[in-house]
């Protein structure tokens, strides 16, 4: 700050002190004047100067203390980014120490934030990365299932139709069958890998991309299980669906909850095969306690190690089973978790080795107060 600037900020104070004085100086004549002590012009200025000189010398000191806030305040003001806030260390008075520590706290709240950002996007980034890797190897198996298709079976023409047998053409058709199963495995593949990428860019602008109601639980579970019915049939894994009571309605977003429910399902379906064992179940069991829903998607698959269960939220995390199969990427149950953090329902997971896991979503039924009505 410069000295005329200082100086100009100062005016009411100096016009005080002119005006004081002039008063005191005025009552000092009068009281002079009824003794018959009579001041002289030149006394007066005498006295106005002294008060001059001292309001000069508050001006000076009071400027002199304040210079060095003044000057980080002017290296602040001539730039080099917010990381030059805390430099600010020199205030003078108290409304000058709590204007640096709300500047502190707003820089501290903005490095915060910072960070924040840039750790989600290195996440991203390595995510894109990692899915990348993870879709070439479908890709590479489609490739492989075009370029060798099975001869179709049917009738052949001329003696080569008189030579083919019964058997020949069942041969053919279950080769044909088992090439079509491994082809829908692929792009079941690609399409959930596809939707799990357009779900995480999504959660960039997830308040944009909100829609609170009243859904009705049941139907939707049942849509989710249908939806996977083709992968329940090929990895062996027979679904159940429990209810009490036996409607139940839950304030969420529904498309958000279907993504969850998918990546929970695809979970227990992908981690069943790993047991190689029969008789395999999927059972999601909602149930209503008092004001709360409790959501439970539970298998009898090949359960988590005790020493991987408090990761399994993590970005990235993989655990024993995920080394096991070459189609976990780490990001499933992370994404599940950030889902449900921001639409306010709770999660966890119970597990035991060798017996099955359970996932389980908390619904608050009353934490929504305003909700568009289907």
């Amino acid at each position: 700050m410069s000295i005329i600037r200082f100086l100009r900020d100062r005016i009411p104070v100096m016009l005080l002190f002119a005006g004081s004085s002039a008063v005191v100086v005025m009552f000092l004549w009068l009281a002079l004047r009824m003794r018959s002590v009579f001041l002289s012009a030149a006394d007066i200025l005498y006295i106005f100067a002294l008060k001059a000189c001292a309001l000069c010398a508050y001006l000076a000191y009071d400027y002199i203390r304040h210079r060095p806030l003044y000057r980080q305040l002017r290296q602040l003001e001539s730039g080099g980014g917010m990381e030059n806030a805390i430099r600010v260390t020199r205030p003078v008075t108290g409304e000058e120490e709590r204007l640096v520590r709300a500047l502190h706290d707003l820089h501290n709240r903005y490095s915060t934030q910072l960070l924040e950002q840039r750790r989600a996007q290195e996440l991203h980034l390595e995510y894109v990365q990692l899915w990348v890797h993870q879709m070439k190897t479908p890709l590479s198996v489609v490739d492989l299932l075009l370029q060798n298709p099975p001869a179709a079976a049917g009738p052949g023409s001329g003696d080569e139709s008189l030579r083919r047998t019964p058997n020949a053409d069942q041969a053919e058709e279950q080769s044909y069958e088992m090439w079509l199963a491994s082809l829908r495995e692929e792009t079941d593949r690609l399409s959930e890998g596809l939707d799990m990428m357009l779900h995480s860019a999504r959660l960039g602008r997830f308040e944009s991309d909100l829609h609170l109601r009243r859904v009705e639980l049941v139907p939707l579970l049942r849509e989710c299980v249908n939806e996977r019915k083709t992968a329940f049939i090929r990895s062996g894994v027979y679904p159940r669906i429990t209810a009490e009571p036996e409607r139940i309605e839950v304030e969420t977003d529904a498309k958000w909850l279907r993504f969850v429910l998918h990546q929970l399902i695809s979970n227990a379906l992908k981690y069943s095969r790993l047991t190689g064992r029969t008789g395999l179940y999927l059972d999601v069991c909602a149930v209503r306690e008092g004001s709360r829903v409790r959501l439970d998607v539970r298998d009898n698959g090949v359960g988590i190690p005790p020493e991987d269960l408090p990761r399994i939220f993590d970005p990235f995390f993989t655990g024993e089973n995920g080394r096991r199969t070459n189609q976990a990427t780490g990001m499933g149950l992370y994404l599940v978790k950030q889902v449900c953090d921001r639409l306010g329902h709770g999660l966890g997971a119970e597990s035991r080795p060798g017996e099955g896991t359970t996932v389980t979503v908390w619904f608050e039924t009353k934490s929504v107060t305003k909700l568009e009505e289907d």
